[in-house]
């Protein structure tokens, strides 16, 4: 559950009727963009499940290192936690 007193705290994705999307505005104003508008969606929500417990932060790493690559190329330099492998 949100706490209404910390704008920061990250929503509970099992909150009824919640759409993470909604929390970051009208994202059609950025289809312009250079970059793959559906990898960061995803990529948001699975931050989410991170930071609710709901998904392991190597996991999700190890989910989007191959897509951060071909997205970011020589622009792209793996996480930390990643390099301890």
């Amino acid at each position: 559950m949100t706490d209404p007193n910390n704008p920061s705290a990250v929503p509970s994705q099992g909150e009824p009727g919640l759409n993470p999307l909604d929390l970051v505005g009208d994202l059609d104003d950025a289809d312009d963009s250079e970059y793959d508008q559906e990898l960061g969606r995803r990529m948001g929500i699975d931050a989410m499940r991170v930071a609710n417990g709901e998904l392991d932060e190597q996991e999700f790493h190890e989910k989007y290192e191959e897509e951060l690559i071909a997205e970011f190329g020589d622009d792209y330099s793996p996480a930390e936690v990643m390099r301890d492998e």
